[in-house]
């Protein structure tokens, strides 16, 4: 019985605790340049592996402790002809093939010999294949026993006496171990480690993904060609440096760019062996030890180079400290901790052996199993060093690894070229040809610059074409092309002759009426910029909006007046606004089209400045993309201070096709939403995603019909998900609708001018959890970028391309930015939004933020926050918007102050309401005397988040019908408890939450219930009598017709 050494011992318990007990086989094959003598080279190989201590043995254990036993027994040599293969490429394939197979057998450590040969015999050429457990030998104590076979069968060939075993002992080694420790030089080296990785350094990778440690790996090849070699070696020796320094260097660098700090920590293989005497003995001596080097942006390729050797030569005393000792030093052991990311491993022993008159030469198959990714460097003596990326396929896709070796030995050549040039520099070309590599767009579906024209030289292209076509549509009363003409000339002709200038802004705060779509398209033939105003709306906000915009006009109705009148600005009627035609300004596709203001993190509110040419270009890629032609009739369904209704109205009337605008009588019930639609001819819907959810809800229950003339539906505004979806491809089939009905998933954030990405997804059956919202729109282009603006597969999504805003009104913004792309600097915008690029779609994930939307409106938290702090008992405010597993969106405001206990929700929506829309009052409240904090002193968001999902409050309701009405009131509003009292609007309730609370309770009590039964009866308790009694009467009426 002998003991193991340290490097034994940690492989023994991988191999102990792993499931999988051919993880840590490793294989080698010899390639002979001929046909070998079968026997002769088989005792060559059993005298070889007999003279080896750690080969020929059993490992065993005892009370948990492992130790070696001398075995007997040959090594297993088999003998195997391959199948002819055409060819010695071919042949080699087969080779790697035969291998791959043989390499998943595991050995029974205690019963078997740690190793076992093959001669696998081809057509010209034999190979001489080597599995061997890493517990038994590394790869410089692979070299020594295949010189040593080399050796032996060469003298067995020449018929002379072998010559006695050149193999030491390994208790000698096991004793030198010993000695270093007990002198104290272990803990020395020791000390020398925990100092250089003090501070936590984080190990480097390409890849930001933990995988488990792999048996089988993806492999990628590359050999150096000679201009590479030679620049390599020249640069090397001219300043006393080796050509692996430089490797390094370029390999420490290309490792910087993937990575967040200037500190890369590699793992380097060593030997273990230099001035030891484990030189002469076939073992498991090899280490893992850190190479950490710091590459700043101003270094060039010698002075990281020499970082490199300094570095090396440091630690060279220090080598011997085992990695696993080093592991549990600094607790990176267990789960996904761990002390290194890439690895690399230099072979300097490559070993062209002769077996007697045939030459050899060795190829590697697997150097054990690999955690992340192993960088191999072979140093061929004879020819060109060859650079293997073996990777674990967890962790890396087989194009990925290829593109990785590709570009650092690109990133080489180029340093080679210009050693002087900074690493800033360097990287800074990498990055913009990466993302000049990563650009997504739509390949399928293109846009020629010649189709975008612009949109209101097409309107007024389509009234002199087709003057008597219906334009608009709404309640009955519609609108020709020519008259929609007619009086948006003339609003722009009344809007010119009372002193508006092009590229002044102009309110509009219109109800959805046929003067309002005139009176839009007035303002940007006067060359006025067009933005939209919400009369409804808190006049505090109204104001603001008013003041950033520098707005002198709002255009409004008698309705609204009164109310506008506190605004300081001139108020003109809609119905006033006619002049006799005059000349209207050219419109350059630089000048501004429109304003939409969103929420803003600073508390005020955003205006996003839209130019004409990015509005036609959208227009031109959106009517492409969906398929609208002038045969369509397509529902104005927006309120138009939502940038959804620039996409209706004009991708609409560019294409000459019927604009019809809903009223608000459509929106009483799904039902009659449906039958609303079926009865305008609607073929085209462009609906938010919430509101869709619910309509699916009621046409899945039958309570809605899907219209007949309906080919298309477009969503957005937030995530869809594949429960709807399944529903929906259901109620489409069972409708029978010729050709079906096209479901287009669109994303875009205002600042791209409305959508930027789209998917259909009437057939999609993925599997995903959220479902694609696929390729930009022609045109359009994206990319997927890591916080360093590096291409990813998971990132930030940023938007290129002719539909980006111009920026915000008054203000800069970081969102805004410029990317060099290529050769090119080009303008992009940072969404803000995660996504992950899957099998050709982007898919969204979230924000990076905690910007929320909840019905369709986009909500900053901050905004809420800040209105939230100016109420004087308010010390602390934190909004979080929250999603549910029911698809349920909410807004839920934790609240702090020395008085919290007095504090009433109520009153606080109520101070917000005079401030803000009701898309951005919270749902529900939550009161503390502080809020807990992170150990950075901000406020600890995911505690609170946690906090409230387990919160959970008992119901005092009088009857069963209030019960089950709270409980859905619960699920919708997001509140804890729900009394008999309480008011639906107080509570928080909005447009598109009253109509999922008629979709649920239709659904739950099988009734016809209407938006207006809850407007009328807002208070729980005499919402459910009147219930009750439409319950009472329906079984009535059922028992009349029985």
């Amino acid at each position: 019985m002998t003991a193991l050494n340290t490097a034994q011992h940690g492989l023994w318990l991988g191999h102990t605790l792993n499931e999988d007990k051919a993880l840590f086989n490793t294989a080698e094959c010899i390639v002979f340049d001929g046909k070998v003598d079968a026997g002769k080279l088989e005792v060559a190989v059993r005298q070889a592996v007999a003279e080896s201590e750690c080969l020929s043995c059993y490992y065993r254990s005892e009370n948990e402790q492992p130790y070696r036993v001398a075995a007997a027994e040959p090594v297993a040599f088999t003998v195997t002809d391959l199948e002819p293969c055409g060819g010695q490429d071919a042949e080699l394939a087969a080779v790697r093939r035969w291998a791959e197979q043989d390499m998943t057998q595991a050995f029974d450590l205690e019963q078997q010999l740690p190793g076992r040969f093959a001669l696998l015999r081809g057509e010209q050429q034999d190979y001489l294949y080597n599995c061997v457990h890493h517990i038994a030998l590394d790869g410089f104590g692979t070299t020594l026993i295949f010189q040593r076979i080399a050796e032996i069968y060469s003298l067995l060939v020449q018929g002379v006496p072998v010559t006695p075993s050149p193999f030491g002992s390994f208790q000698a080694v096991l004793d030198e171990d010993q000695q270093r420790r007990d002198s104290g030089a272990y803990d020395k080296a020791r000390q020398f480690w925990l100092d250089t990785l003090a501070g936590n350094t984080a190990p480097s990778s390409y890849s930001r993904e933990v995988a488990p440690i792999a048996a089988r790996f993806h492999r990628q090849s590359s050999t150096f060609n000679d201009n590479l070699w030679q620049q390599c070696q020249s640069l090397a020796d001219q300043y006393q440096l080796t050509w692996v320094d430089i490797f390094l260097a370029a390999l420490c660098t290309h490792l910087r760019h993937y990575s967040d700090t200037e500190q890369v920590v590699l793992g380097m293989m060593v030997m273990n062996r230099l001035g030891s005497k484990s030189l002469t003995v076939p073992s498991m001596q090899m280490n893992i030890v850190p190479l950490v080097v710091e590459v700043c942006g101003d270094d060039d390729l010698l002075s990281v180079a020499r970082k490199v050797a300094a570095h090396k030569k440091k630690m060279r005393r220090f080598q011997h400290y085992r990695y696993e000792d080093l592991r549990r030093d600094l607790n990176r052991v267990g789960g996904s901790q761990r002390l290194y990311g890439a690895l690399v491993n230099i072979m300097p022993f490559d070993h062209p052996l002769q077996y007697a008159n045939l030459a050899a030469e060795t190829l590697n198959l697997s150097a054990g199993p690999v955690e992340d990714l192993t960088i191999e460097l072979h140093a061929k003596s004879e020819g060109l060093p060859v650079v293997d990326f073996d990777a674990n396929p967890a962790v890396y896709a087989p194009g990925e690894l290829a593109n990785l070796q590709q570009e650092l030995l690109s990133l080489l050549t180029n340093w080679l070229t210009a050693p002087t040039q900074a690493t800033e520099t360097l990287l800074g070309g990498l990055h913009a040809q990466a993302r000049l590599d990563a650009v997504i767009r739509n390949e399928e579906i293109t846009l020629a610059g010649t189709e975008v024209t612009s949109v209101l030289a097409a309107i007024r292209h389509h009234a002199d074409q087709h003057p008597d076509a219906i334009a608009l549509e709404q309640d009955g009363v519609s609108l020709t092309y020519q008259s929609l003409m007619e009086k948006a000339d003339a609003a722009a002709s009344a809007l010119l002759a009372q002193g508006v200038q092009p590229g002044e802004k102009v309110g509009v705060a219109l109800s959805r009426s046929l003067p309002c779509i005139t009176t839009v398209l007035g303002v940007m033939l006067s060359g006025a910029v067009y933005v939209p105003l919400d009369p409804e709306q808190p006049m505090e906000r109204q104001s603001s909006i008013v003041s950033q915009a520098g707005i002198r006009m709002v255009i409004t109705e008698a309705q609204h007046q009164h109310r506008l009148s506190v605004l300081p600005v001139t108020i003109q009627l809609a119905g006033h606004l006619h002049a006799a035609p005059v000349a209207l300004p050219d419109t350059a596709s630089s000048d501004l089209a429109y304003i939409m203001f969103t929420s803003g993190s600073t508390g005020q509110p955003k205006g996003v400045v839209i130019s004409h040419q990015a509005m036609n270009h959208f227009v031109a890629a959106a009517a492409i993309r969906y398929g609208i032609d002038a045969s369509d009739r397509v529902l104005q369904f927006a309120p138009f201070n939502f940038d959804a209704s620039i996409e209706e109205i004009f991708v609409t009337l560019s294409q000459g096709a019927t604009l019809v605008l809903r009223t608000d009588a459509m929106l009483e019930s799904m039902a009659t939403f449906s039958d609303s639609v079926a009865a305008a001819g609607i073929s085209l819907l462009d609906l938010p995603t919430a509101f869709w959810n619910e309509w699916v809800v009621s046409l899945q229950a039958g309570t809605a019909t899907l219209p007949n003339r309906l080919k298309a539906v477009i969503i957005g505004g937030e995530a869809v998900y594949p429960e709807p979806l399944a529903q929906w491809q259901k109620v489409v089939e069972q409708a029978g609708i010729a050709n079906g009905v096209r479901l287009f998933n669109t994303y875009g954030p205002t600042e791209t001018t409305v959508v930027a990405t789209c998917s259909e997804l009437q057939d999609f059956h993925g599997q995903h959890s959220q479902l694609p919202i696929g390729l930009p729109l022609p045109g359009v282009e994206v990319l997927v970028l890591d916080a360093q603006f590096r291409p990813a597969t998971t990132g930030e999504l940023v938007i290129l391309g002719n539909t980006l805003a111009d920026g915000y009104l008054g203000q800069t913004h970081p969102a805004f930015t410029h990317l060099q792309v290529g050769d090119v600097s080009r303008r992009a915008y940072r969404t803000g939004d995660r996504v992950t690029l899957t099998d050709g779609q982007l898919i969204y994930l979230g924000r990076i933020d905690n910007e929320f939307k909840m019905s369709g409106y986009r909500i900053q938290p901050g905004e809420v926050e800040s209105h939230l702090l100016a109420l004087n008992e308010v010390d602390e405010a934190c909004v979080q918007g929250m999603v549910f597993d029911n698809g349920i969106r909410r807004l839920v405001a934790f609240v702090a102050g020395e008085q919290h206990e007095n504090f009433e929700a109520l009153r606080m929506k109520k101070a917000l309401q005079e401030n803000l829309p009701p898309a951005m009052i919270p749902t529900d409240f939550r009161f503390f005397a502080s809020l807990p904090k992170t150990g950075s002193n901000k406020v600890d968001r995911k505690a609170l988040v946690a906090g409230y999902q387990n919160d959970s409050a008992e119901q005092e309701l009088a009857s069963e019908t209030e019960s089950r009405v709270g409980t859905i009131w619960q699920q919708i509003l997001g509140v804890s408890a729900i009394q008999s009292q309480d008011n639906f609007f107080e509570l928080g309730g909005q447009s598109l939450q009253t109509i999922q609370i008629v979709n649920r309770l239709g659904a739950e009590f099988g009734v016809s219930i209407k938006v207006s039964d809850v407007f009328d009866r807002p208070i729980l308790s005499d919402f459910c009598r009147y219930l009750d009694e439409m319950q009472q009467q329906s079984e009535d009426e059922v028992e009349m017709v029985w």
